[in-house]
């Protein structure tokens, strides 16, 4: 690779202006980006990444200030250019991808129009050659160019992400800066774009500055890598040598804060305490308050960033013990250190031991189904159409959870794992089917039977800062499920409330018991959640994504409290998330749920291991590795989850599955989607005009009035999408001269055993 530098950054400090005085967000930084090269950007909240991002672009609010440094870009100074200047630079030669796509494009506008409007501010360009090149960087990132005349919320996540970074590719910029864009969306479609940004980085030579919290998604994708630490960075170098061998005491904390999917299970570290007060920052190392290694010397001097290596640097004092911090850094009891110092004990995960498979059942679930009503159309409703139409949130499930046991339910958004989570504590009525709890079916409870149920069984919400209620302290929050039982009063409640929250690893509980949630970090907020779902001492409880919405560095502690419950307690646990590796990790049995069915259950390491399921195995390979030495291949496509209001036909995944055959349920719709596709790949549809789908069949008008050449144009686009296609189509004229392509019903592939505990819903199978 060249040694010449596109970005060079020394020296910059970045203040935010406050009436308490300055923010020091980011406080004397150095790193460099090579053309072509991907540089990732890694820390916790809060750390100053996103801040200094935007600092390249000028893009700080009103209070934010440039004291010292430099910025040089391709060889200028950008803190030094005049606004104009500026406002060339951005977008023609630095682009941005944002993390919310759906605050980056405008609503009122369809996307080819904004995508045109980014041209046209920088460059002389007649709307129809505009227009053409939109359509090839559609192609360029998956999506079919008919699309550009769409609005934003036609469009899907994944698809607007496209869209965003179609639009930074417009005017072939030299830099992308890429600040979280993959966050709000699901595994696979974070692969599919990581994927598609990487192809598109390589072939047209740009730098990328990829700023992410997840370090499983840098070591998949960038070259080199800086982690930043309380407005410093505190290590450099090549990606998989930095996690491979670390030599910041933060560094190694973070890589063991990432459970993995292919390498050995071990213990995750939780890093106890939070990143310091840049308003007052400290006089030494950042880290020094939470590092187990630190001495006088690191709370009293600032390590600079020295060379620890070829094309490595580190900031600490002590990189000659690296090898022993590594042993070390591996272990729990190391961090204890930190947590007693820190008032806030670390506690392992006990025995990570899977239960008997001759466990008792405590809760059954047999064909649970839950339908939600779409609602009509003013205009719809006078003429008596769509009254039927429905979302099949979860359609027809079973499975069980035992005595003491940890179920995972992952999925992409839209599988339904959070509607049957929440069916499973009666937070929503169920449409059909059954669940026993010790025996009895939960969907008759009514009045005091159904109050009953609710002390037994809880849920730990998604997001800490919207679950607490604000005028609450953490004593009242923890004591209201014990007041609305009427289970303890006075002294007695004041001890159950400080053995819960003690429990949950806030410790001593006086200290946090007349707090407020907003005095809280998110780890500890959702540390109160889980202590008021174990006051009750419950029987099994309902866990959504509990981990998602924490920094990396406090979610190891929440997962290994679930394993302690587990142990200690007794107390099952259903775990919704679509992060596979933390699965894996909390997780005895598994089930795999895709669009309201459960295609595949099993013990957890069988799953991951045999992967029997197509989805399965699309969903472990989607997963980005935090393992420096394992390589993933990258998944360039694999389409979107379909709509839950018309489920396809037959097997739900064969829309997306590479080993579809005929009779998996093959329809209409599919050519449709094979015609679009076409479309993306750069070919023209020179015979076939527009499609209309009426149930599974489709019906496709005829250009240039000859069947013949379109039935054969039709019958390559059909072996493009999949040859299985091609097999399962009866093409037909009819007697307008149209093409019809008629297609059977099929029903969906029911479960079966295929190993001891381990069933799949496959037609491979049968």
């Amino acid at each position: 690779m060249t040694d010449q530098r596109l970005l060079k950054v020394e020296d910059l400090a970045i203040h935010y202006r406050t009436g308490a005085g300055p923010v020091q967000a980011v406080d004397g930084i150095h790193f460099d980006l090579r053309p072509g090269e991907a540089l990732g950007l890694v820390g916790e909240s809060g750390c100053g990444k996103t801040t200094a991002a935007k600092a390249m672009l000028r893009l700080l609010p009103p209070n934010g200030e440039v004291p010292r440094g430099r910025i040089d870009f391709d060889g200028r100074d950008l803190v030094g250019l005049d606004d104009e200047s500026m406002r060339k630079v951005r977008w023609k030669e630095i682009a941005w991808i944002s993390q919310a796509a759906m605050n980056a494009l405008d609503p009122v506008y369809t996307v080819g129009d904004q995508i045109l409007e980014a041209m046209n501010a920088h460059i002389k360009i007649d709307r129809k050659a505009a227009w053409a090149h939109a359509e090839e960087l559609f192609r360029a990132v998956g999506i079919d160019p008919g699309r550009l005349s769409a609005y934003p919320h036609e469009m899907s996540g994944g698809m607007k992400q496209r869209a965003v970074i179609a639009m930074a590719l417009a005017l072939d910029p030299k830099l992308i800066i890429a600040d979280e864009p993959t966050t709000a969306l699901d595994v696979v479609t974070q692969a599919q774009i990581l994927a598609r940004l990487s192809k598109l980085r390589r072939e047209r030579g740009m730098g990328l500055l990829f700023i992410t919290h997840d370090i499983s998604v840098v070591v998949q994708t960038c070259d080199r890598v800086a982690v930043m630490y309380g407005g410093h960075i505190m290590e450099t170098g090549p990606v998989r040598e930095v996690f491979g061998t670390p030599f910041h005491p933060y560094t190694m904390g973070l890589t063991n804060a990432f459970p993995t999917l292919e390498g050995a299970q071990r213990e995750l570290i939780s890093i106890p305490g939070s990143p310091p007060d840049l308003l007052h920052p400290p006089a030494g190392c950042r880290f020094a308050e939470r590092c187990p290694f630190a001495t006088e010397r690191c709370v009293r001097e600032t390590p600079p960033l020295h060379s620890v290596g070829p094309d490595r640097q580190s900031a600490c004092h002590y990189p000659g013990q690296a090898a022993a911090f590594r042993v070390k850094a591996a272990l729990n009891e190391t961090w204890a250190v930190v947590g007693e110092r820190l008032n806030e004990p670390v506690q392992g995960a006990g025995s990570i031991e899977h239960i008997d498979a001759e466990t008792p059942l405590m809760l059954e679930v047999k064909e649970l189904k839950k339908h939600f009503p779409v609602e009509q159309g003013f205009l719809d409703s006078l003429r008596g159409r769509n009254k039927d139409r429905k979302v099949h949130a979860v359609d027809g499930i079973s499975f069980d959870l035992r005595e003491g046991e940890i179920l995972g339910l992952a999925g992409e958004s839209g599988s339904g794992k959070t509607t049957t989570g929440e069916m499973l504590v009666r937070l929503l009525d169920i449409t059909d089917g059954e669940i026993r709890f010790e025996g009895s079916d939960i969907a008759k409870l009514t009045g005091s039977e159904l109050k009953t149920f609710r002390r037994r069984a809880q849920m730990i919400f998604q997001d800490p800062y919207q679950t607490l209620n604000p005028r609450f302290t953490i004593f009242d929050i923890v004591a209201e499920p014990l007041i609305i039982h009427r289970l303890a009063e006075g002294e007695a409640l004041r001890q159950q409330v400080v053995e819960a929250l003690e429990r949950a690893g806030l410790k001593p509980a006086e200290v946090y018991a007349e707090r407020f949630p907003h005095e809280l970090s998110g780890g500890q907020r959702q540390r109160v959640a889980i202590a008021r779902a174990i006051v009750l001492e419950p029987r099994f409880i309902v866990a959504d994504e509990p981990v998602s919405m924490l920094d990396v560095s406090i979610r190891a502690g929440v997962l290994n409290l679930m394993h302690r419950f587990r142990n200690e307690l007794g107390i099952s646990f259903v775990y919704v998330s679509h992060d596979l590796p933390t699965i894996r990790y909390v997780a005895d049995r598994t089930a795999i749920m895709y669009l309201g069915e459960i295609v595949e259950v099993g013990p957890t390491e069988q799953v991951v291991r045999e992967r029997k399921h197509p989805y399965t195995q699309l969903l472990l390979e989607a997963s980005p590795e935090p393992d420096p030495g394992v390589v993933k291949p990258p998944l360039e496509s694999a389409g979107e989850i379909p709509s839950a209001v018309v489920p396809p036909n037959g097997c739900h995944f064969h829309t997306r599955c590479p080993r579809a055959m005929p009779h998996c349920g093959w329809e209409g719709r599919d050519v449709v989607t094979a015609m679009s596709e076409w479309r993306i790949a750069g070919h023209e549809l020179e015979h076939l005009g527009s499609a209309e789908v009426a149930g599974l069949d489709v019906y496709i008008q005829v250009r240039n009035d000859n069947p013949e050449e379109a039935e054969h144009e039709l019958m390559a686009v059909m072996g493009g999408k999949h040859p299985s296609l091609a097999d399962a189509a009866t093409v037909e004229r009819d007697t307008e001269g149209q093409l019809v392509v008629r297609f059977e019903a099929q029903v969906s592939p029911q479960r079966r055993l295929i190993a001891r505990e381990h069933s799949v819903a496959c037609y491979l199978y049968e």
